[in-house]
């Protein structure tokens, strides 16, 4: 398979893709007028006394006509799935043969397919474009990779970020982080193998892909399983 070479400058231009209460009393009602000449005299009628049985009716509040006006907004809630649901990984960091990326080496030795344009590199990551990334390593859970850019995620972005987190020496404690575990004699024959012949790696010591062994090459992304808005790189020892 034949690739070409990427770009490792940071120049480029990214590329998208009051209510009033009742009254609490009865008013007397005013005495009947006097009965004119030539109009039929009205008997008066006692209205029934309420029976001691009758259901009590309990009065009810309305709003007032313009309360709503009055009533602070409600913020609006975004939900994760939805949004998640709608993103778009670029293709060159989803899983395919689509790169050739050794997390070991600068980003100026990327390789990307040959009918792929070198300016591709430098697109959003995601549709639509995020601020932060959280990516784990299954392997190295304990090594969170955080990348943020306020203008967009881009492709170098990530493949950036990736390199440089896995790129950083391994302290003692972490050494004994990962103990008791087959990983750390993993870590320390893939080092002597790397840095035999060549003192100034040597002298760098274990560094975090070391713990890979021979998986240092980028396969893709894939989202977490767990729900949240983390991704997975998933590395290999071939492309």
């Amino acid at each position: 398979m034949h690739y070409r070479m990427g770009s490792s400058s940071s120049s480029h231009s990214h590329k998208s893709w009051g209510s009033t209460s009742d009254r609490s009393s009865w008013s007397a009602s005013p005495a009947p007028p006097a009965p004119t000449p030539n109009t039929p005299y009205l008997h008066p009628v006692s209205l029934p006394i309420p029976s001691m049985n009758a259901p009590h009716l309990h009065t009810v509040s309305l709003p007032h006509p313009n309360a709503h006006l009055h009533q602070p907004p409600v913020p609006h809630q975004h939900s994760s799935t939805t949004h998640s649901s709608m993103i778009v990984l670029h293709p060159l960091l989803s899983r395919g043969p689509n790169i050739m990326f050794n997390v070991m080496l600068d980003l100026a030795y990327v390789q990307l397919r040959p009918d792929c344009p070198p300016t591709r590199i430098w697109e959003f990551a995601l549709q639509p474009k995020v601020s932060r990334m959280t990516i784990t390593i299954p392997e190295l859970p304990a090594w969170i990779i955080e990348v943020v850019n306020p203008h967009g995620i881009t492709v170098n972005d990530v493949l950036l970020k990736i390199r440089e987190t896995l790129n950083q020496g391994v302290t003692s404690h972490e050494m004994q982080m990962h103990r008791p575990s087959h990983a750390v004699g993993a870590a320390i024959e893939s080092f002597r193998a790397r840095s035999r012949a060549d003192q100034r790696e040597h002298a760098l010591g274990v560094k975090r892909f070391d713990f890979l062994g021979p998986k240092v090459f980028f396969v893709g992304l894939t989202r977490a399983r767990d729900g949240s808005d983390s991704w997975n790189v998933h590395l290999s020892q071939n492309v």
